[in-house]
């Protein structure tokens, strides 16, 4: 080999990764719709194949089972949406306030809440009872967002009188997220992002009415 194809070398193996690492999401993307419109146990390797244009042979390589390609796709959705409102979160600033309307807020944004990635999340978690693997993903996705938001209603709540404590208030919120969610895959016709929004800053304004004020002025904000 000489000094040219030695220069060359990595840049090749950069662009192999690349490549392979495009084919893995196309997949998992695939894996989506495929869940999407067949079920998770009627979603197989052909069908998934057959749906991103590719062999079986090259789902197998990059994943090597199908319950190794699922648990990656739980994995992916698992990620979008914890990384969706940990980025609420970081752009909102220091006030629990605003913190926890920003989280509200991402719960709704079409990139996490539509009917697709709505009905594939359930469909995971239907089948966490007989997957642990499944359960685990589950479970931590859903801890990590409890204890947050418990951790934020108990700073709103520290000090101030409230008419129900940290822990009804954090179960009240998110209670009503997964029940608009469920609104979202059932009814998503007549699902409004604006509207489920509004209702749970509602509630939030009767939990902490020292916090009224801001709270309207996010529900200003979705009329813009």
């Amino acid at each position: 080999m000489d000094v040219a194809e030695v220069q060359k070398s990595p840049q090749s193996h950069r662009s192999r990764a690349v490549q392979s690492l495009l084919r893995k999401q196309q997949l998992i993307g695939s894996t989506i719709l495929c869940i999407d419109q067949f079920g998770l146990s009627q979603t197989t390797i052909a069908k998934i194949a057959q749906h991103a244009g590719v062999s079986q042979g090259v789902v197998i390589f990059h994943f090597q089972t199908k319950d190794l390609l699922l648990e990656q796709v739980l994995r992916f959705l698992s990620k979008e949406y914890t990384d969706n409102w940990k980025s609420a979160i970081a752009l909102a600033g220091e006030a629990p306030i605003d913190q926890l309307c920003s989280i509200v807020m991402s719960a709704f944004s079409p990139k996490v809440c539509n009917r697709k990635n709505v009905g594939v999340w359930y469909a995971f978690w239907g089948a966490s009872q007989s997957r642990p693997t499944y359960q685990e993903v589950c479970g931590q996705t859903d801890s990590e967002f409890s204890s947050t938001l418990l951790s934020l209603c108990t700073q709103l709540c520290t000090g101030v009188k409230t008419s129900v404590s940290a822990e009804v208030a954090a179960m009240g919120v998110e209670g009503m997220l997964d029940g608009l969610w469920q609104s979202c895959l059932i009814e998503e016709s007549k699902f409004s992002p604006k509207e489920a929004n509004k209702t749970v800053f509602d509630l939030m304004a009767l939990m902490f009415p020292l916090e009224k004020s801001t709270i309207e002025e996010y529900k200003g904000s979705l009329l813009t």
